[in-house]
Parts: structure tokens; C-alpha cells; sequence
């Protein structure tokens, strides 16, 4: 995002899915005109013009340029604040650090205020550049929740295609390495959860809201973006689930495997145990060890070792115990 400009854009829509450039100088409280008005929530310029020129409240003004905020709408009057989030599509940051988006919406006014790129504004400003951007406020909301709502989708689908590519890793060969990304892979879920779940309940308000700005119509596409998230947060369920339910198999097969190298070093210490003792025995420097003198005494120690082991193999295989 340019940080030399505090308004990125601003259009006068035209009401049929277009419109012009405006002077944002010229834009005041109460313009009939359809104004949208997109400020870079970074540049120190974007607090003065939404106090001075918009006469919005400290409250509001704070809430639409804070750096942390989660989705909601909140209604005042006539007038609404809505916060929304969508996928970071720049460079660097992870999918699940999710972009805000806050709005401003009064009956002929849209202000949006972004402290990152969002491609979502980016989509609504191509579209009106094309002829086929919002014809009313309420249309330009649903327009913005279905974009950033197509920005998730295939978001979610990635965790869901690297979960199933986990659990084929893991019935493969399940390893240690592969508890840190099915940590990752829940705390994505997690993330995305996280927002998801307030942005919906934001989405439901709207359709029952008394605005006049919301037509019926546009609570119709509210409706419509509501149930894709509510698809998307089950889907998050599920991939945190399965995170889960893959985790605890993974723990199993690594403690099974543990378990099984402890048995054979097991059974090796017992093998070797009378045999040690027996060549700790021979080996003490005393006087009357057996065959200490005779010439045939290391091959009647060989073989009374292969005896021994014989003889515990033997009982060991008996005792099933290999």
C-alpha cells in the first residue's frame, strides 16, 4: 500500500456499475451523490480527514484505524460500522494472516479503510472501471463479502489437499518431523477459525438489519455468504479434527516403534548378560581358573558360550518373547 497517500481512490458511483473519479475535497456529510472513499489506514492524513472533513466520532474514527481489530458490525443510527477480514495476498505473510477491511456506511457514503492491499477492494475497483462494479451500498457490501469470501476458498482447500497428503505420509512412514506441520497445519485451522466465526455472525446481522441502504436483495446475497462461511468453518472443524485424530496416531506409531527398539536391546542385555559374567569370571586374575594352562581351554569357553545362547533363544522363542 502507497504510504504517500492517505486516499488510495474515490469514486462517485453512477448507480448503473460505474463511476468517475471524484475530488475528495468536495466529499461532506450528507452528499447525495454515491461516494466510495478508500483510505490507506497507515498514513497519518486518513485520521484527519474522517475527524475534520467526515465529522465522525473519536470512537469510530479510532475504530476504523486501529491495528487490531476482528470482524463485527455495529450500528448507529442510520449509519453502520462494519469490520471484515480476508486473505493476505502480499508478499511475506502467511494465508492466515488475514487483512482487515473496515467500513464506514451511511446512506450515499462508503468509506474503507485498509491498512494492507486488500485484493478484495482491488476486485470492486476493477469492476467499476469495467462497468460492472456496485449500483447501490448494499450491493457493494455483498460485492465485497463474496470477493473476499472467493479469496478464502481456496485457501481452506489447501489445508484440506496438505491434510490428506499428512495422513498418506503417515501411514506410509510416520516420522517425528511430521508433528510440526500437523502443529502448523492445526494452527492455521485455528487462525482462520478464528475470524471466521465472528465474520459470519457479523454477515447474519446484516440480514436482519432496518438499514434502507440494505435492501432485500442484498440480505438475499448476505444470506448466500453466510452459508459459504458456515461451510468454510465446518470445514475448519474437520481439518482440526482430523489434525488432531492424525496427531495422536502419529504419538502411537512413534511410542510403538520406541517400544519395539527398547524390546530388542532388551532381549540383546539379556543375551549377553550370562555371557559378560562368564567372561568377567574367567578373566579374573587369580590362581586355579579351569584350563587357565590347557591348550584347548578358549574353544571349551566358544563353545559353552554357543551353548548358553542356544539355551536362551531357545526358551526366549518358547516364552514368546521373540
Amino acid at each position: 500500500m502507497e504510504e504517500t497517500k492517505s486516499c488510495l481512490f474515490c469514486y462517485a458511483l453512477d448507480g448503473q456499475g460505474s463511476g468517475r473519479a471524484a475530488d475528495l475535497s468536495s466529499v461532506a456529510p450528507g452528499d447525495t451523490r454515491l461516494i466510495w472513499i478508500h483510505l490507506n489506514g497507515r498514513h497519518p492524513d486518513a485520521k484527519k480527514f474522517l475527524r475534520d472533513q467526515l465529522h465522525l466520532d473519536p470512537l469510530i474514527a479510532k475504530s476504523l484505524l486501529a491495528e487490531e481489530t476482528r470482524p463485527r458490525l455495529e450500528e448507529i443510527g442510520q449509519n453502520a460500522l462494519i469490520i471484515l477480514r480476508g486473505i493476505n495476498f502480499n508478499p511475506g505473510p502467511t494465508p492466515e494472516d488475514l487483512v482487515s477491511i473496515r467500513l464506514w456506511i451511511s446512506q450515499n457514503l462508503i468509506v474503507s479503510v485498509g491498512r494492507r492491499k486488500s485484493r478484495a477492494i482491488a476486485d470492486i475497483d476493477d469492476r467499476i472501471r469495467q462497468n460492472r462494479g456496485p449500483k447501490r451500498v448494499g450491493e457493494f457490501i455483498a460485492m465485497l463479502c463474496s470477493s473476499l469470501n472467493d479469496g478464502i476458498e481456496p485457501a481452506i482447500l489447501e489445508l484440506e489437499v496438505n491434510i490428506d497428503k499428512l495422513e498418506e505420509i503417515s501411514l506410509e512412514n510416520p516420522d517425528a518431523y511430521l508433528r510440526n506441520d500437523i502443529a502448523t497445519m492445526r494452527k492455521q485451522a485455528t487462525l482462520f477459525r478464528r475470524h471466521m466465526s465472528p465474520q459470519r455472525d457479523a454477515i447474519n446481522r446484516m440480514q436482519i438489519s432496518q438499514q434502507g441502504w440494505l435492501l432485500a436483495a442484498d440480505k438475499w446475497f448476505m444470506q448466500d455468504n453466510s452459508d459459504r462461511i458456515l461451510r468454510f468453518l465446518e470445514d475448519l472443524d474437520a481439518i482440526r479434527e482430523r489434525s488432531q485424530i492424525l496427531q495422536d496416531e502419529l504419538y502411537s506409531a512413534l511410542s510403538s516403534k520406541l517400544n519395539k527398539n527398547l524390546y530388542v536391546l532388551s532381549v540383546i542385555t539379556a543375551i549377553f548378560m550370562p555371557l559378560s559374567f562368564l567372561s568377567g569370571l574367567l578373566g579374573m586374575n587369580v590362581e586355579g581358573i579351569p584350563g587357565a594352562k590347557s591348550p584347548f581351554a578358549f574353544a571349551v569357553v566358544c563353545g559353552i558360550t554357543v551353548l548358553i545362547v542356544t539355551a536362551q533363544l531357545a526358551l526366549f522363542k518358547r516364552l514368546k518373547w521373540i
